[in-house]
């Protein structure tokens, strides 16, 4: 549940951080207030769809073919100018 904005143009459920509707691309930026229409809800693009279980991801595991990481050497201070 959550507060959308719903795009003017094709009254998509957008959420509050997009710039632009995820369904049609106009611009969500300075919309007038009178065009600024909130929903609450479930509603959106997210939630119109049901999610799907993902499998299980498997470890990599290490490969013995790739070369080992060399370390980084530690930075020197730098002078101060004086």
């Amino acid at each position: 549940m959550g507060l959308w904005l719903k795009c003017p143009g094709c009254q998509t459920d957008n959420p509050l951080y997009a710039q632009v509707c995820c369904q049609c691309g106009q611009s969500l930026e300075n919309l007038p207030l009178k065009q600024r229409v909130y929903v609450v809800g479930p509603g959106g693009p997210a939630a119109s769809k049901p999610a799907a279980p993902r499998p299980a991801a498997k470890p990599a595991a290490p490969s013995s073919e790739a070369p080992p990481k060399a370390e980084k050497k530690p930075k020197r201070p730098r002078k101060k100018k004086g």
